[in-house]
């Protein structure tokens, strides 16, 4: 009977009861012992007890008890032990030595009972009565968890975030709020914890996900905190839902990814945190190279030295800006090679701190035009120095035989050498109207040739315009009163000072009231000379009206380009070299002036010269 009763009791004892040599090797344990720590008797058997069930930082204490034993005492002592799969448990334990009748040491009989829950009970209460209320004023989800990974408290936060309630929780493996993928590895890095506890951010770098009693996962960021308690050793997690913040991330990945240029986005510390595909292809580097690299990895050496001081710069004064405006910059690619690039550079501001987000362009392309523009143009100055030369040149070897040929039809037409009939005049006067046309046309010339050479020699000096509006009005009235139109000059009676040269001034109004009187077939010119003063300084400007046929608006656009003329029935059939308006307008720019046009169409048109000097 006594026997059965021995048997029953090992056999059905809801407590780990371990049979263990003098030396501490396990003999025998019971089921209780094979439920509570995960292996089979057989597995048990012939092995130290401390290489089985007791942590590292516990492997003095059972020597210590069957020290006590051997004194005969039967203190309980709760400490922790380690199952098969790394997970700990708290236990209450007692250990007895027995003896034969010699009173020979036989075995110790070790009593180890699971108090796990009534641990996590009484921490729980006593958490909850200290940190409850400063818990639940943290926005995000708290769970604490004590040395066996068991939770002990958690806040309403995590309750909504996980989807459990409270008591649902307490006295779980933490591990139940994790996928089933990472539940293995978090064993090993839950003991890591608390064998060097500090505040530290989990798996930083790493996707991490939680998981709700529904089975759905989600992001999230998590920071380990130790603290210390009555009950010993504890670890708080804060655990964020980023969801939102990951969706966030998406999208600015996918603008990253949509935007034409290589982007490179570099922290604080001049490490690529992030790159798009376009900079995959254009460096030829894979993502993988590129992340967590020094971006002076993509800087040719003789750039890279001073490349540090360029970043600190930006980041003590984050603002928009293009990189090495005005200088030459390059990238450098995986396989060696440089090419030229431009770079805009902008600020970035997240949760995790200040950033630059760099796009690079590469501008082989447009290096390549922009030198072939340069050559181009080149080409193009030299075949207008050779043009201008040639102008030059051949102006003053036609004016000399014109002046000639203008000076014997003169003597003709005076009839210095004899009497003329009326045909042989009328020839004559035609021979000296062509010759003076095409003199005017060679001095045309040469004027635009000195003034795209940047030759124009101009006096400037102190002039009343009243005289010169005078002297060009006297000359070109006659042919206005021949085809008997109203001609008119106004001016101020007083002195109209303007600091001009003579001669450029001069041909500016003769080329404008020339072209008045000569396309307009009725009606007026009007010669307007007008001072306006204002705080900033005078206006000094000659408008010239008429009532001719005006000008199209297609064709005023271009009326003041070289060799243009209006195309207008009524403007094709006057004589015409096209340099005058072009003439007007460059002689007045190289005095500091503007010639303005304002035309309507069969309503006449004005046109103005105007000059301003600045207050004295």
């Amino acid at each position: 009977m006594a026997s059965d009763f021995s048997a029953a009791y090992w056999e059905q004892n809801p407590d780990a009861l371990l049979v263990l040599s003098p030396e501490g090797t396990v003999l025998n344990w019971n089921p209780a012992a094979e439920a509570i720590f995960g292996y089979a008797a057989a597995e048990a058997q012939g092995r130290p007890l401390i290489d089985l069930i007791v942590p590292e930082d516990r492997s003095h204490e059972e020597a210590d008890i069957r020290a006590e034993a051997l004194r005969g005492l039967t203190t309980v002592h709760e400490s922790v032990r380690r199952r098969k799969d790394g997970s700990l448990v708290h236990v209450n334990v007692s250990t007895k030595a027995v003896y034969d009748e010699a009173g020979q040491l036989l075995y110790f009989l070790s009593s180890k009972k699971d108090v796990t829950q009534l641990k996590v009970q009484r921490e729980a209460k006593l958490l909850e009565a200290r940190f409850r209320d400063l818990l639940e004023s943290t926005p995000d989800a708290i769970v604490m968890v004590n040395v066996t990974g068991r939770i002990v408290l958690v806040n309403s936060q995590a309750e909504r975030v996980f989807g459990y309630e409270r008591a649902e929780l307490l006295g779980q493996a933490v591990e139940v709020l994790l996928p089933h993928r990472y539940r293995g590895a978090h064993l090993g890095h839950r003991s890591g914890f608390f064998g060097a506890p500090r505040t530290r951010t989990m798996g930083a770098g790493l996707e991490l996900f939680g998981l709700r009693k529904d089975g759905g996962e989600f992001p999230v960021e998590i920071s380990l905190s130790p603290i210390h308690t009555e009950e010993g050793a504890m670890v708080m997690s804060a655990i964020r839902d980023i969801t939102d913040r990951k969706r966030a991330d998406q999208k600015f990945k996918d603008l990253l990814e949509a935007a034409p240029d290589a982007m490179v986005i570099v922290d604080r510390e001049g490490r690529i945190v992030l790159v798009n595909s376009q900079a995959v292809k254009l460096f030829g580097w894979s993502r993988d190279e590129l992340l967590g690299q020094k971006i002076e990895l993509l800087v040719p050496e003789r750039f890279s030295g001073r490349h540090p001081e360029h970043r600190h710069r930006f980041f003590a004064e984050p603002r928009s800006r293009s990189m090495g405006a005005g200088l030459d910059l390059y990238g450098l690619r995986k396989d060696g090679s440089e090419f030229p690039v431009e770079i805009s550079l902008s600020p970035l501001e997240t949760e995790e701190g200040l950033f630059v987000s760099s796009a690079i362009r590469d501008v082989t392309e447009r290096k390549r035009i922009e030198r072939a523009l340069r050559e181009k143009n080149l080409e193009l100055e030299n075949a207008a120095l050779v043009k201008d030369r040639f102008l030059a040149s051949m102006s003053h070897e036609l004016r000399t035989p014109l002046n000639a040929i203008i000076g014997f039809t003169g003597t003709l037409l005076m009839q210095l050498p004899g009497p003329l009939n009326p045909e042989q005049d009328k020839q004559l006067r035609i021979v000296q109207t062509g010759a003076r046309h095409l003199l005017s046309l060679i001095n045309d010339l040469l004027d635009v040739a000195k003034l795209s050479a940047n030759k124009v020699s101009l006096h400037v000096e102190a002039l009343d315009c009243r005289g010169i509006v005078a002297e060009v009005a006297a000359t070109l009235e006659p042919e206005a009163v021949r085809k008997g139109l109203v001609f008119n000059v106004q001016a101020p009676a007083q002195a109209v000072q303007l600091h001009t040269d003579r001669r450029a001034f001069s041909q500016i109004l003769i080329n404008l009231v020339g072209n008045a009187i000569k396309f307009t077939p009725q009606g007026r010119v009007d010669v307007v000379l007008e001072e306006t003063l204002a705080s900033q300084g005078r206006t000094v400007q000659v408008s010239v009206r008429d009532t001719g046929p005006g000008i199209p608006l297609q064709e005023q656009s271009r009326l003041f380009e070289v060799f243009s003329r209006g195309e207008s029935a009524d403007r094709r059939h006057h004589e015409g070299t096209g340099l005058g308006l072009h003439l007007s307008r460059k002689l007045a720019e190289a005095l500091g002036g503007s010639v303005g046009l304002e035309s309507t169409e069969g309503q006449g048109s004005t046109f103005t010269v105007k000059f301003q000097e600045a207050s004295a």
